[in-house]
């Protein structure tokens, strides 16, 4: 009895295993296959050990660099770019797992982010000073960025992004996330995190079907999240006035006080901060009102080229 039990167990244990196997190499080759039949729309560039993804559009000073939330990448700024790239250089990128680059090192917090971020600048060749823009979690980075490396900053514009004093929960989800995605498991039940291809500009659409299951990105969000409040406390401990023009563009659809006054907070970072509200807008305005960030761009790059900046405080 005791043979065919532990048999039995044997049998399971090999099954278990056979199928993990056979998730991963699913998993490999559908990245393989979906990578090689959608390229990357710009190019891989070394930050030291891994490769990030750049895409840069459009000529002039300052550069804009793009910066997007949990579980996004460039392909969120679809309708954004092409029209910042009418009246200056800008750049979208793909933090590390998500979209087209490498994965990268562990903890994902706001430090290491803005560090890499740096690296990916310096060695792109983009000449400061930068203006960035940091949407929803990339708020966070872009503000650590400012913090530590003010003297390359030109201004922020900061779109529904995240604060460190906002209430934070950890999905259940999170844990299993890893080994998940991993096997393939994720990508079969045809869950994402990223936003639905069909919201985006129809330019981006076919890179973001591409990239739109595959496993570093999960794996790298479930990274993002789990360490939020170190990222939180990173930005806190580094809080300090800036010089350089801040607009906030705030959804006019999310009307929960507290996040409306941890927005109108993140004004006051720069005595050269104002507000502009996006009314048609929830938490997505980069892609429900687009405009919006636009002009919240085009604000801070006519200010850094030395013209006033008006900041209107509806978008209507």
């Amino acid at each position: 009895m005791w043979r065919w039990l532990r048999r039995i167990v044997i049998g399971l244990v090999g099954l278990v295993i056979a199928a993990l196997l056979a998730g991963a190499t699913y998993d490999w080759l559908a990245a393989r296959q979906d990578l090689a039949a959608t390229p990357a729309p710009g190019r891989l560039v070394d930050v030291g050990g891994h490769r990030l993804h750049i895409w840069c559009t459009g000529e002039g000073s300052p550069a804009v660099i793009l910066e997007s939330g949990l579980a996004g990448w460039s392909v969120d700024w679809g309708f954004v770019q092409p029209e910042v790239a009418r009246f200056t250089r800008v750049c979208s990128y793909d933090r590390a797992g998500m979209g087209y680059s490498d994965a990268g090192p562990s903890p994902r917090t706001a430090r290491r982010i803005a560090h890499e971020l740096a690296e990916l600048v310096d060695r792109a060749g983009i000449a400061g000073p930068l203006v960035l823009v940091g949407a929803s979690s990339g708020g966070l980075s872009v503000r650590m960025f400012a913090s530590d490396q003010g003297a390359r900053l030109a201004g922020l514009v900061l779109v529904e992004a995240s604060h460190e004093d906002q209430s934070h929960e950890v999905p259940s989800i999170a844990p299993i996330v890893p080994l998940a995605s991993s096997v393939g498991l994720l990508r079969l039940l045809g869950v994402s995190f990223s936003l639905n291809p069909e919201s985006l500009a129809p330019a981006v659409q076919g890179y973001a079907r591409a990239m739109r299951f595959r496993g570093s990105g999960y794996r790298a969000a479930a990274n993002e999240i789990v360490h939020f409040p170190e990222s939180a406390t990173e930005v806190r401990t580094s809080r300090r006035p800036l010089g350089t023009p801040v607009v906030v563009v705030t959804g006019g659809l999310h009307t929960e006080e507290t996040w409306q006054r941890l927005q109108r907070d993140q004004v006051g970072l720069s005595p050269r901060g104002c507000q502009i509200i996006a009314e048609r807008s929830g938490h997505l305005v980069m892609v429900q009102q687009p405009q919006a960030v636009v002009d919240a761009v085009r604000a801070v790059v006519d200010a850094a080229r030395g013209k006033d900046v008006i900041c209107r405080q509806r978008q209507p």
